[in-house]
Order: structure tokens, then C-alpha cells, then sequence
């Protein structure tokens, strides 16, 4: 499968980090899903990207945290915030914090939990030869909704109007 070319390129650090990672953990042997800014960087938001999140599931979470051993900065462990809940843990790659991310729920306006994690809906890119999944714009757009983060919204909602076929 050849993958889309991103629209705009992660630093040449965030670039290495991502690369090392694919080695570490090859996409295709445990499956996981590059979200978060440099998603949207990649994906034409012209945003800055600080760390790389990555998305999986509750079994392969900790498949991926025996695989970054010696780079692991946190366990894996249950997180929840107000309006937020995971399984969550950091490692660390040439210098770039690396989430590791699984069963990602948001708080709805009414209290119940709401996943925005479809794996079937993933998208391929292109990274310098290398595939790297993602999740489409628009499901980022509902995440990042869902999370009352405005400004990153409609910077979505900019690049997605952007975009050809749109």
C-alpha cells in the first residue's frame, strides 16, 4: 500500500524519533496509529509539534512498552482526567516524548464515555519511504471537539476546507 505524502514535514528530530520508532516497532507486526499534532502537521495543520502520540489497543499497549524497554520514562498505567481517560505511559526517542496511548474515552456533555478510536478508519502516510498509520482529519476533528479544544478545531476545520474534494 503506498501511503499518502504529508503536507507539511515534522522537524528533522520529530523525523528521526518516528523513524526510530517504525524500526522498534514495525506498524505492521503490532499495530498502532500516529495521532495528535504531528498527525494534523503531517495532514497540512501548521501547528508545532512537541512530542508524538501514538494509539493502539488495551493488549498491544503493552506489547509496544516491552518493545521501548530501555526508553520507557513512565509504565503503562490507567489514566483519567475530567474529561479524559487511558492507558497511558512515556517513553522517549532521540530526545522526543513518545505517548503511548489505549482505549482513549472522552467525558460527553452528559457524563457518559465516548471512544474516538475506529482503527478501521485509518489512513496510511508516507514518512521518507516508511508507512505510518494515522487517523483521518475529520476524526481528529471530533476527538479535539470532544476534548473543548477550540483553537486546534478550527485549525482542523481550516485544513480540512483546504483540502482537494472538500
Amino acid at each position: 500500500m503506498i501511503g499518502r505524502t504529508p503536507l507539511l514535514e515534522l522537524s528533522e528530530t520529530h523525523t528521526r524519533a518516528l523513524t526510530h520508532l517504525i524500526e522498534l516497532v514495525p506498524p505492521g507486526e503490532l499495530p498502532w496509529i500516529l495521532t495528535g499534532s504531528a498527525n494534523l502537521r503531517l495532514q497540512g495543520v501548521d501547528i508545532p509539534v512537541h512530542d508524538l502520540d501514538i494509539q493502539t489497543d488495551d493488549r498491544t499497549v503493552y506489547l509496544i512498552e516491552q518493545r521501548l524497554g530501555e526508553f520507557m520514562q513512565t509504565a503503562v498505567h490507567y489514566w483519567e482526567s475530567p474529561g479524559m481517560k487511558s492507558l497511558d505511559g512515556k517513553a522517549e526517542l532521540e530526545g522526543i516524548q513518545i505517548e503511548l496511548l489505549a482505549n482513549m474515552a472522552h467525558k460527553m456533555p452528559d457524563g457518559s464515555w465516548s471512544l474516538f478510536t475506529d482503527f478501521s478508519r485509518r489512513i496510511c502516510m508516507d514518512l521518507h519511504g516508511r508507512q505510518v498509520a494515522v487517523f483521518p482529519l475529520e476524526d481528529e476533528l471530533s476527538a479535539y471537539e470532544a476534548m473543548g479544544r477550540t483553537e486546534k478545531t478550527a485549525l482542523i476545520r481550516k485544513a480540512i476546507a483546504s483540502l482537494p474534494n472538500s
